[in-house]
């Protein structure tokens, strides 16, 4: 465990209690975990994210996934996780609903134990920062924005900062009169909330301010013009759409900020090229298995890694980043060998599991997906 001025920063995973369950909204539950250890906490920095691991029945291997910290870096003593359920995708109800989050709403209680991977991320802000900044989340994308809005406030920064949110309906707006609460003591935080189809307990003027859908026009209307500075996070669609009517709103692109969680594209709406291997013969061909889905497909070197191939051929894993860094789309290697595509991974935990998204065959290859 290596030490910075604020904290250790430790290797692999380490355990953590569930201190609190708090429920924000129908869909929204918040984890408080501290260090088992009573050790004291790596810091982070407000947008991060942190590895969680859960051994859960039914899987072969452990899950892991990556969640966002929604607390200021300020608070100590905990890191807090604030989980949407998901359920199966309303198009498709014959899938099975998220492992990870279900687990976690319904299984991981106050003191259980999860083990945790240190913070890390690069879609972060400097609270102390100058400049206006705008916040623009959909959904559960409020999360990393609840972290950035509450740092500012801590940090007791003038900046002026616009907290621009969508969801749905009162039932699933999570952390709503915090954020007031925050807008009414201080000066220099504007908050507008829109919900796409209000309940009827939802009152306009006290849970939301408009309805619809978080658009350019609004953001024409609450906005000083093109100049700040902007964080987006959501869904891919209402990610896209922003982004591209932000830049032709005359925004530099460079004062955009995200973190694309999908496949190889982009928000600009072109999609992005997938690199093929280059250390590869370009004859070179593996037969992968995909076990569980009983899908066998060719891999060649412009297919790039096993999550492409997977996904070429109707086998849709779970995945986050698509860097090699959140653990989401690991899986068990039953038979045969792989390289990675570079060197700039997490390494998983146990031996003969494979980050699909970062890894290419070296010899026909069995995955048990």
């Amino acid at each position: 465990m290596s030490e910075t001025a604020q904290g250790p920063i430790w290797e692999g995973y380490r355990r953590f209690i569930v201190a609190r369950k708090v429920r924000e909204s129908g869909t929204v539950t918040s984890f408080y975990l501290t260090p088992e250890d009573g050790g004291p906490l790596a810091p982070f920095r407000p947008g991060q994210h942190i590895g969680i691991k859960l051994d859960i029945p039914g899987q072969f291997v452990p899950v892991m996934r990556s969640y966002t910290l929604s607390d200021s870096p300020s608070q100590a003593g905990h890191y807090r996780l604030s989980i949407k359920r998901e359920p199966a995708p309303a198009d498709e109800p014959e899938l099975e609903p998220g492992v990870s989050s279900n687990f976690m709403h319904d299984h991981v209680a106050e003191g259980t134990v999860v083990e945790l991977r240190a913070p890390g991320g690069d879609f972060v802000l400097r609270p102390e920062g100058k400049g206006p900044v705008v916040l623009l989340s959909g959904g559960v994308g409020c999360t990393p924005m609840i972290s950035m809005l509450s740092a500012i406030a801590d940090a007791g920064a003038a900046r002026e900062v616009w907290f621009i949110h969508g969801v749905k309906n009162g039932a699933e707006h999570a952390f709503g009169s915090f954020v007031r609460a925050l807008a009414a003591e201080r000066p220099n935080i504007h908050v507008h909330i829109r919900y796409s189809r209000p309940g009827p307990a939802d009152e306009a003027g006290r849970d939301f301010d408009s309805t619809g859908h978080v658009d350019m026009d609004l953001l024409r209307q609450l906005l000083p013009g093109p100049t700040p500075q902007f964080y987006l996070c959501g869904a891919t669609p209402f990610m896209k759409s922003l982004y591209q009517g932000l830049t032709d709103w005359g925004v530099d692109p460079f004062q955009i900020n995200y973190e694309f969680f999908g496949a190889a594209s982009d928000l600009t709406g072109e999609e992005a090229p997938v690199p093929a291997v280059v250390d590869a013969d370009p004859d070179e061909t593996y037969q992968v298995t995909f076990e569980r889905s009983g899908v066998t497909a060719t891999w060649t070197p412009e297919i790039g890694s096993l999550l492409n191939l997977a996904e070429a051929n109707g086998v849709m894993p779970d995945y986050i980043c698509r860097k090699g860094m959140c653990q989401t789309c690991m899986q068990h290697v039953m038979h045969g060998s792989f390289k990675y595509l570079n060197d700039a991974i997490v390494p998983p935990a146990g031996e003969g599991n494979v980050l699909i998204c970062s890894a290419r065959p070296t010899s026909d290859l069995v995955l048990n997906l």
